[in-house]
């Protein structure tokens, strides 16, 4: 009777380690290949020059760290099947739990054998490592501080997810299906959180999904976040995170398997009170993933998102229930769905009241000090996170390479326009939602008084609302933001300024008066700019680029708009060096599309590269005058109704360009109705 007070059990030691022992060794000559084998053929087979030896390299996570994540998340969670394997068979289960043995004492030496098994090839691949800095030119790289860093990390990681694998191991009583359970659970705070608010955005109006999605939301998965360690460390809180989920999946995990029924060995999940938890989560996920992806295939169409939602769902609960079955026979009890399908009715027609006021929202003007507006979410949170450093747009481009465009505006016209425009919008709400023309995206984002920020996306009508962009556009502000070579004020350091097109066309002014004339010609051109001109479709003349000598740059674009500076190139004998012109273009071919094509759909449907006949059927240009006509009209897409490619000396293919409705050349328009 002894041996019902020992918590040692040198019989299940011995057997654990025949029915597990083998991942250990498995895991050590894995991390052996990872690790020191891949330095040593790397030094063998290009000596010092391998980035290994001559970048800095700092981190192990560096060498093979794709094999080593692959690891990380294989052999923890094979451990963790088969080191709790027999309480998922019953035979193996009544025999285990019939012994005089305490379940507290059993669940902890499988548990500390098992962060054994984890350790000791960890161990004996950073001590390996560690000799090898002492053969290798690679000091920092296998450093001990380096080799513990490493072990350490990994060891952290893998007892997270072998215990997490335990968990799961409790609630299961089916080896399959705790392995699929498993990754399931480390990728489902992520995933719920992504599929429920990419469906919010669906029904309420002014939702900014991927600006929550943005919100380093992928660092909660542990596949995502190790592979970033190798660039940024896992911080104080994360380490601490961590500990405190071990240390949950283990009290957690002892509490259920004192709790847990010998009976329960080959069920699904081992606990009746959960099986409902299981059945209506997976059905909500189905759900969701079924919207998803008819709402994105379809445009957002209800009717389409409705058919994903009931089609998901009862896929997703019948096999939940064939799951917990173990039978597909299992169509004849509706009756659970039937309460669930109420219940989501009911929640979505609690949606459509719009309780809070959410869609209605908008801050008032007194509470603003700050509003950000673009035509995208990544621009709105590069500039947050510019604020959230306290650092000025102005300092940052004194301290970036690259000096990018702003998004934030402070001047309180500017904020009181962009507020009136955010007003419309919501007031046109039914109009927006019911609209099937051309429609783009704007973003806001309020900084408010109580350091909050208020964020809304909205896909609109761009063209109804060119009375409220106007005066914004128009602004100071506004220029300087969307164009920050014109705050360039010194040009003492600049290095040169470059102009390149896509055809390879390139200048290069290195004179300082050239470059001053330069400058002064292409802000004047910016400054007088309409609010048409702001919003041109034409591809640009060439592609300008201001470069410093401390590698700093700005880059900007020579618009079609900007005739000054086309005059100042042709006094300096530079335009036909800068851009295109019809010295480059063998002819170019005009086409008139069919009606509701979209240009490139008609490009492609009758493949307008290589089809003679459809060649033939076209305005054949070759005149110089008429070619620079085209030029100077042709656009990136639009809604016009002819299509325009360019033949050029140098290439093989064409580039195909269309013309704006109304704004096709007059020999276009005439040769086609005629």
């Amino acid at each position: 009777m002894l041996s019902k007070t020992l918590s040692f059990n040198r019989g299940i030691f011995i057997q654990d380690l025949r029915s597990v022992g083998w991942v250990g060794i498995a895991y050590f000559l894995c991390l052996l290949f990872a690790l020191p084998l891949q330095l040593l053929m790397a030094y063998t087979r290009d000596g010092h020059e391998h980035p290994f030896f001559t970048r800095p390299v700092t981190s192990l996570f560096e060498v093979s760290i794709e094999f080593q994540v692959f690891l990380m998340f294989l052999m923890p969670v094979l451990l963790s099947i088969f080191i709790f394997r027999y309480i998922q068979v019953k035979s193996s289960s009544d025999f285990v739990h019939s012994l005089p043995l305490k379940r507290e004492s059993l669940f902890n030496q499988h548990v500390l054998l098992g962060i054994v098994i984890l350790f000791v090839p960890i161990f004996l691949t950073g001590l390996l490592a560690w000799a090898l800095g002492s053969v290798l030119p690679a000091e920092e790289l296998l450093s001990f501080s380096s080799v513990f860093s490493w072990m350490a990390v990994t060891l952290l990681l893998n007892v997270f997810v072998f215990l997490a694998g335990v968990f799961v191991a409790m609630l299961t009583g089916m080896s399959v299906l705790q392995g699929a359970l498993i990754y399931i659970m480390l990728i489902f705070p992520t995933g719920i959180t992504v599929l429920f608010l990419m469906n919010v955005e669906f029904f309420l109006f002014g939702f900014a999904g991927e600006y929550y999605l943005m919100q380093n939301i992928e660092r909660i998965l542990p596949f995502v976040r190790i592979v970033e360690v190798i660039h940024t460390p896992l911080t104080v809180r994360e380490i601490f995170a961590y500990l405190l989920f071990i240390i949950f999946f283990y009290v957690t995990s002892l509490f259920v398997y004192k709790n847990r029924s010998v009976e329960s060995a080959t069920q699904a999940i081992a606990f009746k009170s959960l099986r409902p938890v299981f059945k209506y989560g997976v059905t909500v996920c189905s759900m969701l993933v079924g919207g998803l992806y008819f709402g994105a295939m379809q445009n957002q169409q209800l009717g389409w998102i409705i058919f994903g939602y009931i089609a998901g769902s009862i896929i997703g609960y019948f096999i939940a229930e064939m799951i917990l079955e173990k039978t597909w026979r299992v169509f004849a009890k509706w009756k659970g769905y039937a309460i669930y399908t109420v219940a989501i009715i009911l929640v979505a027609f609690i949606m459509q009241f719009d309780i809070l006021g959410y869609e209605k929202k908008v801050p008032d003007l007194a509470n603003v000090h700050q509003v950000y507006m673009s035509e995208g979410i990544y621009p709105l949170l590069d500039e947050l996170k510019v604020e959230e450093q306290g650092e000025s747009n102005n300092s940052r481009r004194d301290k970036e390479l690259d000096i990018r465009q702003s998004y934030s505006y402070k001047e309180e016209e500017n904020i009181k326009n962009i507020r009136r425009l955010h007003e419309q919008i919501v007031h046109d709400q039914a109009m927006i939602e019911n609209y099937s023309g051309d429609t783009g995206f704007v973003v806001f984002g309020y900084d408010l008084d109580s350091d909050k920020t208020l964020v809304r996306q909205y896909r609109i009508p761009m063209k109804v609302y060119d009375e409220f962009y106007k005066p914004i556009y128009q602004s100071k502000e506004h220029r300087r933001n969307q164009n920050p070579v014109i705050t360039i004020d010194d040009l003492s350091e600049l290095d040169r300024i470059s102009l390149h097109t896509n055809l390879g066309k390139r200048v290069v002014l290195t004179d300082p008066q050239d470059m001053k004339e330069f400058h002064q010609v292409l802000t004047s051109e910016i400054e007088a700019e309409t609010y048409a001109d702001m919003n041109d479709r034409r591809e640009p003349w060439a592609y300008i680029e201001y470069l410093w000598a401390n590698e700093k740059r700005i880059n900007t674009v020579w618009k079609k708009s900007y005739d000054e500076m086309d005059r100042w190139l042709e006094q300096k004998g530079l335009r036909d060096q800068a851009r295109v012109t019809p010295k480059d273009i063998s002819h170019a071919i005009v086409f008139k599309m069919e009606e509701d094509m979209e240009m490139y759909d008609y490009i492609h449907k009758y493949e307008l590269e290589e089809n003679i006949k459809m060649q033939q059927n076209g305005l054949k240009i070759e005149g110089p005058e008429q070619l620079e006509e085209a030029l100077q009209r042709s656009q990136w897409g639009g809604d016009g109704r002819y299509i325009i490619g360019y033949y050029y000396h140098q290439h093989s293919y064409p580039d195909f360009y269309t013309f704006a409705e109304g704004k096709e050349p007059k020999f276009v328009k005439e040769y086609f109705e005629k």
